[in-house]
């Protein structure tokens, strides 16, 4: 079988969200024992003085290698629109360049969260450095960061997540309906439910990396299927 444009790219997706995570776990991930009290589930990572709490002894390396992942890596998912875009039925093909639309936003305002979350690992984490913080920039930053950070995890994701799913599970597309169970929107809230229940170290890393992985584990997901369908068709 050729390995086709159309199946590369979404591999990409998939590979860029493995990176992405990773930048995840060097900007954000630390499991020391205060944060078993603060942290149980993903909305609680978006809450300024919990993200402060959490970040405040990241080093200046981890920052910057986890923002220079994020800023390639991120908007790099996007790439996994072109299979879907090719893989609509005829007849909900009017609802291709909505539903690109809608992946290029989130591709970039997600990169925009994570740069977000680097400013305060900055911002925190001067003290260690010995650099004195004004008290007015913590509360600059916390609005800043908080509408944001609430605008993309939340608010905007969740009719993003519940689209991606009605799109797969109504078999609008040529991937079979299970491939909807692997979207970001169930695979988060996999991560909500399991997460409070795991030791503080794992459940620290599901928090932490639930957007990013999540969206890799999807396009590699739509990679498979798409694969097995060109060798159903060969066979």
């Amino acid at each position: 079988m050729a390995w086709d444009s159309t199946l590369a790219a979404s591999c990409f997706a998939g590979l860029a969200g493995v990176m992405a995570h990773l930048a995840d776990v060097l900007t954000c991930y630390s499991a020391r024992p205060e944060l078993a009290e603060l942290f149980h589930s993903p909305g609680d990572i978006l809450d300024f003085q919990k993200a402060s709490v959490l970040m405040a002894e990241k080093t200046i390396w981890e920052l910057a290698l986890g923002h220079i992942l994020a800023l390639i890596f991120i908007p790099s998912g996007f790439a996994g629109t072109f299979l879907l875009y090719r893989i609509f039925k005829p007849q909900y093909r009017w609802l291709r360049w909505p539903f690109v639309l809608l992946n290029f936003a989130f591709y970039v305002a997600g990169a925009l969260m994570h740069c977000s979350f680097t400013f305060v690992g900055l911002l925190v984490s001067a003290p260690s450095r010995g650099h004195a913080v004004p008290a007015g920039l913590y509360a600059d930053f916390k609005p800043f960061f908080e509408i944001i950070c609430h605008l993309v995890g939340e608010t905007a994701m969740l009719p993003g997540c519940i689209f991606s799913f009605v799109l797969l599970a109504a078999g609008m597309t040529e991937l079979p309906r299970w491939t909807a169970l692997l979207t970001t929107g169930p695979l988060q809230l996999l991560v909500a439910v399991v997460a409070p229940l795991m030791p503080l170290n794992i459940r620290m890393y599901m928090l932490v990396t639930t957007y990013n992985l999540s969206s890799g584990i999807w396009h590699l997901t739509m990679a498979a299927s798409y694969w097995l369908r060109l060798r159903a068709k060969e066979s």
